[in-house]
């Protein structure tokens, strides 16, 4: 499959890293990041009609570091449409660990913030008051050479301005850290715990409803290597089959709409998934007990906020409409989930918490438990997991050198099961 020069292009003549080391780095910082967004990204963006053959990689200032590149790099080996350019960025300012991300067709190089949403596309007036977020203009390869060529786009690709960071000292209004993805998700979930404790709903429940939510949307977002998700509209309508649905639902928000219907969804998923994400544990009789207390303060206008919530018709403090459609949770870095926690931990458990934060956590794991060591077979235990953030990120490290010690092998769900048995908590 034929590709851009542009890659080689910009390493012999603006000082990048070579085609190898964006797409394929041998680094263990840098090699890690590419195949994290290779896979977060390019697995999605391939299942596009015109995306087959795109190449994930990244821009890393230092190769053995797992710290944020200045880039993501995705290079397609056509001209695409605007809406998979678009799902592009999507997938990428979702992705969070890189304020900026370039594409490359073979006939022009754009630049995009990852420090701001989409745009408006999929959902009418949705981002109404919104700019693209593609910065300066795009560098078209087929005039690059002649005196028509926009100069200034060619100087802003130059390794310098990145390495320096002039470019993003250019651009600051573009890199606000408060129009990342993570930061967005953060206040739209303090906003809506915020009204349904308005509504009279304690601040228990408000967050164990909210923990649902992102549990479940993830289930609808998460999707295999064949591109199937685990909650689908065909998943929903097999549910109404069996009984367990009452009503034909296609999305979460019109589920949430149905009161008795939302209920018998958590009740399903808490048969199938274990943990204290639902009320129904113990004893038949301490099950139903705990299912009657919460559905008697649980109202069906509080979850008719929420399904306004998910599909983006809920209009936040700041005018605009929920972003909730735009996130993309499989795509979201898993480690977010601890910083969810630590936003929403509840009041009443006191003072003394101190959660770690996760570059830290990088730089201990470094020490007793870093990626490119060849053993896997191994229990962690975390006597003070509080969010879980070290349990994730050594969970994330086993799992890798996993793969290293089995290079002609697919990692699958028995793999998975019996590694994250091994990362014990107490």
């Amino acid at each position: 499959m034929e590709y851009t020069m542009f890659l080689d292009t910009a390493h012999e003549q603006w000082g990048w890293p070579s085609r190898d080391e964006v797409f394929a780095p041998t680094a263990t910082g840098a090699g890690l990041l590419a195949q994290l967004a290779s896979d977060k990204l390019g697995r999605a963006i391939s299942r596009r009609p015109d995306g087959d053959g795109v190449r994930v990689g990244v821009l890393a200032a230092n190769p053995n570091a797992t710290e944020s590149p200045i880039a993501i790099i995705c290079e397609f080996p056509r001209k695409v449409s605007e809406e998979t350019l678009r799902e592009t960025h999507r997938l990428a300012w979702n992705f969070c660990h890189s304020r900026l991300l370039i594409t490359i067709e073979p006939h022009v190089v754009r630049k995009w913030s990852c420090c701001e949403p989409p745009v408006a596309g999929e959902i009418e007036g949705l981002f109404d008051t919104i700019a693209s977020p593609e910065i300066g203009p795009p560098l078209d390869l087929d005039s690059r050479q002649k005196p028509s060529a926009p100069e200034h786009a060619v100087e802003s690709l130059h390794w310098v301005e990145f390495i320096s960071g002039r470019f993003f000292e250019t651009h600051e209004q573009r890199f606000r850290p408060d129009k990342r993805a993570d930061q967005m998700l953060l206040r739209n979930l303090a906003e809506v715990r915020e009204r349904l404790m308005e509504a009279g709903l304690g601040d228990d429940k408000s967050h164990d409803l909210l923990a649902r939510v992102i549990f479940i949307q993830f289930l609808f977002d998460r999707k295999d290597t064949e591109g199937k998700a685990a909650l689908n509209a065909e998943e929903l309508h097999r549910l109404h089959s069996e009984g367990v649905l009452a009503s034909h639902h296609e999305s979460f928000g019109d589920i949430l709409s149905d009161y008795e219907d939302t209920y018998s969804l958590f009740r399903w998923l808490n048969d199938k998934f274990n943990g204290d994400l639902f009320p129904g544990k113990g004893s038949a009789l301490e099950q139903e007990a705990a299912w009657a207390d919460e559905r008697s303060q649980v109202t069906p206008e509080n979850l008719e906020l929420l399904a306004r919530f998910v599909s983006g018709e809920e209009r936040m403090k700041d005018g605009q409409l929920s972003l909730w459609p735009y996130y993309a949770f499989d795509a979201i870095p898993l480690d977010f989930i601890s910083t969810i926690y630590e936003q929403f931990v509840r009041k009443e458990t006191g003072t003394g918490i101190h959660y770690t934060p996760a570059h830290l956590v990088d730089l201990m794991l470094d020490s007793v438990l870093p990626w490119n060591g060849d053993e896997w077979n191994l229990k962690i235990i975390d006597p003070s997991c509080g969010s879980g953030v070290f349990l994730v990120k050594a969970f994330q490290r086993i799992i890798h050198r996993w793969k290293r010690s089995h290079p002609d092998e697919s990692i699958n769900g028995e793999v998975l099961a019996v590694t994250g048995r091994a990362i014990l908590h107490q």
